[in-house]
């Protein structure tokens, strides 16, 4: 367990009855996070008195605690629910727990499902495997692949740019029929480089922050430095990504004059670019919502 979890454990009495605000504040989590895993997932108080307040007591608060770390490893919401109601201890979730012969079925379905330009039968196999497997397995294990080896043939003479088109749109599709839930306050700012088309990666981004209560700002594609720099003074975020996929677009963001916020770079664009002190560059999927969420 850590520290945070042994800190609350030591210093709630056994007695206790706590409000919702106060077991946010000890899972450090949002309040609507706690109301969207009551309504979503049954884990709230475990009991109700009608019209009074909702009161959790401390064995509620163990078994939000055990969810709240299973979550932070990558475990979806959805799969902590019943195992950590009865008690029981889950394996910490990684994209390698996805069976191999699992994912490569599900590619060869998705590339089927794109080849025939079938979007309805594209989202359901995305929408299945998000609703089952989570948003980081679902973009490192399935997508990932998949959308490499339709790049490779897309740059081939008379490649099938049209098989892309519907395969970004089929994603983002599936990505808004899963919502991830109530999210808290908007802290992590999210937005392309100027000129960078491809946000596809920072909507699965927000979506992996989303399941984990974690709310965001979205820019989109092609920010405009001088928007950037007004969005970041005008709401001041804690923290801002911002994606680049080619050195020459990441060179274009005004790395140096964004202040104020926790300034996190993610594409292969920034590999060969000098960064300012202090900016993290994230280089997969887990490792950004680790650090984020």
């Amino acid at each position: 367990m850590s520290r945070t979890g042994q800190a609350a454990r030591e210093a709630v009495p056994p007695e206790a009855v706590l409000t919702p605000a106060a077991v946010a504040s000890r899972l450090g989590v949002a309040v609507a996070t706690l109301r969207s895993w009551d309504r979503r997932h049954g884990l709230g108080p475990s009991s109700r008195e009608p019209g009074r307040h909702r009161r959790y007591t401390v064995g509620d608060l163990r078994r939000l605690e055990r969810v709240v770390h299973l979550v932070r490893q990558g475990v979806p919401v959805a799969s902590t629910t019943a195992t950590v109601s009865a008690g029981a201890t889950l394996p910490i979730a990684s994209p390698a727990q996805v069976p191999d012969r699992v994912a490569s079925r599900r590619r060869r379905s998705l590339r089927g499902a794109a080849e025939k330009l079938d979007p309805d039968a594209f989202r359901r196999i995305v929408v299945g495997f998000l609703d089952r497997h989570g948003t980081v397995d679902t973009w490192q294990k399935l997508l990932v692949p998949f959308l490499q080896e339709l790049g490779e043939r897309c740059a081939e003479p008379g490649g099938p740019v049209e098989v892309e088109h519907l395969a970004t749109d089929g994603i983002i599709a599936a990505l808004h029929a899963v919502p991830p839930g109530q999210t808290g306050s908007a802290s992590v700012l999210l937005a392309c480089a100027p000129d960078e088309q491809h946000s596809l990666p920072l909507e699965v981004l927000r979506h992996a922050l989303a399941e984990r209560g974690r709310g965001t700002i979205s820019l989109g594609a092609r920010v405009p430095p001088r928007s950037l720099l007004t969005t970041v003074t005008i709401r001041k975020p804690p923290a801002t990504v911002v994606w680049a996929h080619s050195a020459e677009l990441a060179r274009q963001v005004p790395t140096g004059e964004l202040t104020g916020t926790r300034l996190f770079v993610a594409g292969p664009g920034w590999d060969a670019v000098p960064l300012p002190d202090g900016t993290r560059q994230l280089r997969t999927l887990a490792e950004a919502v680790e650090a984020l969420a």
